[in-house]
């Protein structure tokens, strides 16, 4: 492992470790300490998605413009303010579900523009098995946010505010780590273009590829689908199930996480996957079924078992799919068509989020499962019919059939 991976990779747990107290804290927020109902969680998670829908393509393209490790050294600077502010409005009691919101919205705006400049920049400090590296990156990314909801497991025994200011401190912790990646050489530079121009280029490019379209198109679903249930139903199944608290939902999304972890291990091992496409499809066909054992009346134990499933196919899922992306994506367009990617699964969030928020005050929350179940599955056909999905295959296969042929 390269010296800039090594400072990448360490860079992008620390970040990733709020990330995952986060995931814990706000939920928990909003629906144990506020007791909001099923359709105000659903707002929340909205509002803490919405502006990834709104700028994400344009963090890709100013993360094709900059120089992208040094723009995630100020990014990660910026994002450590809000935590230590929400501190200190918990400390002097004003905390407001408002407030919530507010800090949601202000959060994930820096992470619009993160994410495009941290998935180009692995490319970029990567080598050339691009899968291997991404299914590791997966992994760590995953795998760190499990340290997050063990810290946010505790958030009833410590409170918001010591939670607060540990994020704080690992964000600063990140960017002192990306520091250390070495300066990387400087991108040819690109023809002027008027911002609205460049993105639309970056999403043409997309739109007309026939393994970037339905990858990105099955990761929109996923976001619409899985995502939501993932913010969602499964924070509401535990309070209302299980009369569960910040514990528990810690541990749901620990059990979610730590299958996808087992599973990129297991990837790893393996070494690359042939055909991306075709094991994408299946995982989240599998990934689908799974989830429809929540419509039963489970035990505890055997609740968090398939949620470690459902994060098992969740974990295929993501590898595949950003395996596909990174390697189709060309160097000149690399941040603006993962801005895409990134919009496909964070945009389809506040939709998934808000609707089922809704169904869930219909139908209850054991029979809304039947929205990302069924929605799922018919998206997954489409794409298996009608898309060349099916057959993508990896960029080094290609490389091997190349030389074989010659």
């Amino acid at each position: 492992m390269n010296t800039g991976l090594r400072w990448y990779l360490t860079g992008t747990a620390l970040l990733l470790i709020p990330g995952g107290i986060q995931m814990v804290l706000f939920p928990w927020l909003v629906t144990v300490v506020l007791h909001e109902t099923p359709t105000r969680v659903g707002l929340a998670q909205m509002a803490a998605q919405l502006p990834m829908l709104l700028l994400i393509l344009w963090g890709g393209w100013l993360g094709d413009r900059v120089d992208q490790r040094r723009l995630l050294i100020g990014l990660s600077c910026a994002m450590a303010v809000p935590p230590m502010v929400m501190a200190w409005v918990f400390h002097a009691g004003y905390f407001s579900y408002t407030l919530l919101i507010t800090w949601a919205l202000v959060g994930g705006t820096f992470a619009a523009f993160v994410q495009p400049a941290r998935d180009a920049l692995l490319n970029r400090v990567a080598g050339k098995d691009i899968q291997r590296i991404v299914i590791l990156a997966v992994g760590v990314q995953f795998g760190v946010q499990i340290f997050g909801f063990a810290l946010g497991y505790n958030a009833d025994v410590l409170g918001p505010s010591v939670l607060l200011i540990i994020m704080s401190t690992l964000m600063i912790g990140a960017a002192l780590a990306t520091t250390r990646i070495p300066p990387l050489p400087a991108k040819a530079p690109s023809k002027p273009q008027q911002p609205l121009h460049a993105i639309a280029e970056g999403i043409k490019l997309v739109w007309h590829d026939r393994a970037l379209a339905p990858a990105i198109g099955q990761t929109f679903s996923v976001g619409i689908f899985f995502a939501g249930t993932y913010v969602v139903l499964l924070p509401l199944m535990v309070r209302d199930l299980y009369n569960g608290g910040s514990a528990e939902i810690a541990t749901t999304f620990a059990a979610n996480m730590l299958g996808t972890v087992v599973v990129t291990f297991i990837l790893m091992r393996i070494g690359r996957t042939a055909r991306p496409g075709r094991a994408l499809l299946v995982a989240a066909a599998v990934s689908a079924s799974v989830l429809s054992l929540l419509m039963f009346n489970l035990p505890k134990p055997l609740f968090y078992a398939v949620v470690f499933l459902w994060g098992c196919c969740g974990g295929i899922g993501m590898t595949m799919s950003r395996t596909i992306v990174q390697e189709a994506a060309t160097e000149s367009h690399r941040a603006r068509i993962m801005s895409v990617y990134s919009l496909g699964l964070m945009g389809g969030m506040p939709i998934g989020s808000f609707t089922l928020g809704i169904v869930t005050d219909w139908v209850g929350v054991r029979n809304a499962v039947w929205v990302p179940v069924i929605g799922m599955l018919v998206i997954l056909l489409y794409l298996r019919l009608r898309t060349h999905l099916w057959y993508v295959a990896s960029a080094l296969q290609n490389e091997t059939q190349v030389k074989d042929s010659s």
